[in-house]
């Protein structure tokens, strides 16, 4: 009970100091785009076909991956049980615990394996904020600058059910006198938890600047531009039973500061009272009333906006493994929760001191002072740090934003970002990690209070990624990609379509410009067979017919060691021509077939073509598709010598901060999608300097169709770096990542 009133004493104590598109080649398909028959083109892979062989193994589901999923699953229909969750935000007293209050929620959320888990979430809330109309623009809304701080907290316990009905486990949301809280902490109640629960306790101390100012648009619309600019800390604990014998203990402290400006457009809310649904002012009728508002608004107001942000921060986590059967360990444990106020107050003391930190300092510092952090906290729950590091980053984002009532809605993003992982766990050795990532949710025939009937969910980044050594020492880097990807809703075709994506980046590898290889991926029509002939009868061109899925998810993981990246940077000129022209052969193969071996390159990546020549061989009656097709080859001419220099840019550089910088930067500015580029770059390298695994998991509902739930490893080279990087990229993000509601 005293961890609130001391989390709060000490963070106000310090707080001085904390805030001073190309088409798809199947992988089932019969030809190839280069004049290579599927068969020779087989024997020609026959050499290393043991390390393409796609080998189905035991699905491990990351955080990063369920985080994904339950993005995916948000709102997502399956009756009106699947949305239903409470709310209250009037200072209820439900459960008699001092020092909680603020609001309840409860909701019923599925894992990966359909298994649901109930969550209870209570917030805690000290603050102060003010407001302050400057003026008011004749014709238009005030502008107002408000300046906000306080300290909030929430107590999570995540509990996982036996049913995966949600209807059947509706008794179990409604129980409200089963609110089950972190606090009060007792060796007992530890004890007691269930293997796979989880209690969460953040708190977050902020402070906060913003102005705003709004125009309205006519009588139902509301333009707003606002900027602002806030700094957090964020210490928290959680604890994961594992086993009987093993719950995790983890313990983080976080310091961000978020600039942010956004201009937006949106239709004017419900009220609630408007909506009608219920008559009379008790508790029940009231609760009920706003969360229809919330839902309609949600769904039936109109919305369109843009915002950037740049943030920068460190975190600092420190992992150990307790047995609540030992009861020295469970008693020093609970005396520590309990707050044990010399030590929580070291413990952010600790945390602040990396607010100097930058990306330049000395790595021994950094390490003395994780090493400092650990032991105190390790003298403290009597158990050695089984993990214990720091991230320090930063980085910006742009975001666009568009809901048409019912219909549909859409959000894009893109990021660029640099994280400085260190751990006591690899000596003491830096990883840098430079990463660009794009994001897209869209939803189709969004209902209110029935959820979304059509989601299509994407995440891809590409990073570079250097190893330092605690000596100051720099390894070469190595090249990751990965993309995460998921549908509800939708049609066959459209699952198709996201695995054959992944198989046509493979197909290419170590082709050199020489047509692709259909030995590398997964049988795409044996995941998701097309329906025999007789039920497809008239049913169109595409494959898709009547059948839905409920869910797909597909994590696609790519990596390219230190030889392949070299490989790629230092790649002849005309090798990337031909490479790059290769690609090109899947939307353009009757233009680039004729011209192809007209285009020239120098040292410099300028591309240049034979244009008499091209004209003698491109007759537009024969070409009718293209209205110009010498404009065509134009174009294609400056996109291969845009992609050349981004290229040939990497290898100018001498310093091996900027180097990465521009590897990071070339797979994703321009017009080519992050795969696009992976296809040309993948074909510059040797196979067994690449690792790659696909991982897939269906929940079809589809009569006589089995369900896939497996991680396939295409290339399997771990021992070449690129694959022991992936694995440590992986868990360095799951460990640092921001825990969702499923996860710790």
């Amino acid at each position: 009970m005293k961890i609130i009133i001391n989390l709060i004493m000490a963070l106000a104590s310090f707080s001085t100091v904390a805030f001073a598109g190309s088409a798809a080649v199947s992988f089932d398909g019969v030809s190839s785009n280069a004049g290579f028959s599927v068969q020779e083109l087989k024997e020609r892979s026959k050499a290393d076909a043991g390390i393409r062989t796609p080998v189905p193994s035991s699905a491990p589901v990351s955080n990063e991956l369920t985080s994904f999923w339950a993005n995916l699953e948000t709102d997502g229909m399956d009756k009106l049980c699947r949305v239903a969750q409470i709310n209250i935000n009037q200072n209820a007293r439900l459960v008699k615990v001092a020092g909680l209050g603020g609001g309840i929620r409860r909701l019923l959320k599925p894992l990966m394996n359909k298994r649901l888990v109930l969550i209870d979430e209570i917030n805690v809330k000290l603050g102060l904020s003010y407001n302050h109309e400057v003026f008011r623009l004749p014709g238009s809304g005030p502008l107002s600058i408000g300046v906000s701080g306080g300290i909030e907290g929430r107590s999570v316990v995540v509990r996982p059910l036996e049913s995966t009905s949600y209807c059947e486990n509706l008794p179990s949301l409604v129980k409200l006198y089963d609110v089950k809280t972190v606090l009060p902490i007792t060796a007992k109640r530890i004890l007691d938890m269930e293997i796979g629960e989880i209690w969460k306790l953040p708190v977050v101390a902020r402070y906060s600047i913003s102005g705003s100012v709004g125009l309205p648009v006519g009588q139902f619309i509301t333009i707003s531009i606002g900027g602002g600019f806030a700094e957090e800390s964020k210490p928290s604990f959680s604890l994961y039973k594992i086993a009987g014998n093993d719950i995790r203990l983890r313990l983080r402290i976080e310091q961000v500061t978020v600039r942010s400006a956004g201009i937006s457009a949106q239709t004017i809310a419900i009220p609630a009272g408007a909506i009608g649904l219920l008559s009379g002012e008790d508790f029940l009728t009231t609760l009920v009333d706003r969360t229809a508002a919330a839902q309609i608004n949600r769904f039936l107001a109109f919305k369109l906006g843009y915002d950037y942000v740049r943030t920068s921060g460190q975190k600092l986590l420190l992992e150990f493994h307790i047995d609540p059967n030992d009861a020295a360990q469970s008693a020093k444990l609970v005396e520590f929760l309990e707050g044990d106020f010399d030590s929580i107050s070291k413990f952010i003391a600790l945390g602040l001191k990396f607010d100097t930190f930058n990306e330049d300092a000395d790595g021994r510092d950094g390490l003395g002072d994780i090493e400092a952090l650990a032991g105190s906290a390790a003298a403290v729950v009597a158990a050695p740090a089984a993990f214990a590091g720091s991230d320090h980053y930063n980085g910006s984002s742009g975001n666009f934003s568009v809901n048409v009532p019912i219909i549909y809605s859409r959000r894009d993003s893109w990021s660029t970002t640099y994280h400085r992982y260190q751990t006591l766990t690899n000596g003491g050795s830096a990883v840098h990690v430079r990463q660009n990532a794009r994001a897209s949710n869209s939803d189709m025939f969004n209902i209110p209070f029935f959820g979304t009937q059509q989601r299509h969910n994407s995440d891809k980044n590409i990073s570079v990624v250097n190893k330092e050594q605690i000596d100051g020492r720099v390894a070469k880097p190595v090249l990751l990609y990965q993309q995460y990807e998921g549908l509800i809703g939708k049609g066959a075709n459209s699952a198709r379509a996201m695995l054959r994506n992944a198989n046509n980046v493979l197909q290419y590898a170590g082709m050199r410009g020489n047509g692709v290889t259909y030995a590398n991926g997964l049988p795409v029509a044996a995941i998701f067979p097309l329906l025999p002939p007789a039920d497809a009868a008239g049913a169109g061109d595409d494959g898709d017919y009547d059948r839905t899925y409920k869910a797909v998810i597909m994590s696609f993981k790519l990596g390219l060691s230190e030889t392949a990246v070299q490989d790629i940077v230092f790649a002849a000129p005309e090798l990337i021509l031909k490479s790059y022209l290769n690609v090109m052969l899947e939307t353009k193969s009757t233009l680039v077939n004729k011209v192809k071996d007209l285009f020239t390159v120098d040292e410099k990546g300028e591309v240049s073509y034979d244009r008499e020549a091209a004209e003698k061989r491109l007759d537009p009656g024969i070409l009718a598709a293209c209205t110009n097709p010498l404009r065509v080859v134009e174009t294609l001419a400056d996109a291969a010598a845009e992609f050349i220099k981004k290229i040939l840019a990497v290898r100018e550089e001498t310093a091996w901060k900027t180097r990465s910088e521009r590897l990071a930067a070339a797979g994703t500015s321009g017009e080519m999608e992050y795969e696009d580029f992976l296809k040309v770059v993948i074909q510059l390298v040797n196979p067994k300097d690449i690792t790659s695994e696909i991982y897939l998991h269906t929940d079809k509902r589809v009569e006589g169709e089995t369900d896939v739930t497996q991680n396939y490893t295409i290339f399997n080279n771990r021992e070449n770096g690129a694959g022991s990087t992936l694995d440590e990229v992986a868990a360095l993000r799951d460990r640092f990542a921001e825990p969702t509601d499923l996860t710790d």
